[in-house]
């Protein structure tokens, strides 16, 4: 695993998207599951790190996207965690009640069309069926986590999209409120996902306002210390 902060790593070696781990004293909490069928590697990471997987006892989830939540109902029922969503419309997919949203086909550009239809459509037919142990909203603090950790709000990319906030560490876990590319700029989340751009760069906005040191997000490596000039740079430059 790679190590962000005192108590907080990064599952690495998982496909397309991050799951993170932040360890308390009663065991450890994971931020995101991955693509379906990431459970090996994950417990691999964690017994290298000295862990067994029935010592995950929460599951936050940032968005209800297959690629955040597709190994939810295999670390379910192989740990028992309780599973936290936001009450928007993100646990009513988890629970299987809801398909995940995605923008109307018409609104999008040429490239953006071929991506929705190769893969966005396709993967949003991933769906699970898991019970949510808590709904989440802006400002709810999960001590039981981290102290200090809070709920924020980042929708757009998917409308109950949150992210986990802890000001005093300046960490932020942002789901897919922006996108970090291997080059290490930040970009939009994909358009061709992302039923209401125009709240998604709000809630860019919104994060620039935050005094964030480290940045943890689902696409693309962490930004570790002095996050904050990079992150609102980069939404002084949206239109």
């Amino acid at each position: 695993m790679q190590h962000i902060q005192h108590s907080i790593s990064s599952i690495e070696g998982l496909r397309l998207a991050h799951s993170y781990v932040i360890e308390a004293t009663d065991g450890l909490t994971l931020v995101d599951t991955g693509v379906p069928g990431s459970l090996p590697q994950m417990e691999k990471e964690l017994k290298n790190a000295g862990y067994q997987l029935n010592q995950v006892k929460r599951i936050l989830i940032t968005h209800a996207h297959w690629d955040h939540y597709g190994s939810l109902a295999a670390l379910k029922e192989v740990t028992d965690a309780q599973v936290y969503a936001h009450h928007r419309y993100e646990s009513a997919v988890i629970r299987g009640e809801k398909r995940p949203l995605h923008p109307s086909k018409a609104e999008l550009g040429a490239f953006d069309r071929i991506i929705y239809d190769a893969w966005v459509i396709p993967k949003l037919r991933h769906t699970v069926a898991v019970p949510v142990d808590y709904e989440l909203k802006e400002g709810d603090r999960l001590d039981e986590v981290l102290p200090g950790l809070e709920v924020v709000d980042l929708g757009g990319h998917s409308p109950g999209q949150c992210g986990f906030w802890h000001a005093e560490r300046g960490i932020l876990f942002g789901g897919d409120v922006m996108v970090r590319s291997p080059l290490g700029r930040f970009l939009l989340p994909m358009v061709a996902a992302t039923p209401d751009i125009a709240e998604a760069k709000r809630s860019i906005h919104k994060v620039a306002e935050l005094n964030i040191a480290t940045i943890c997000l689902g696409h693309g490596q962490p930004l570790i210390g002095n996050a904050a000039n990079t992150i609102k740079a980069f939404a002084n430059k949206l239109s």
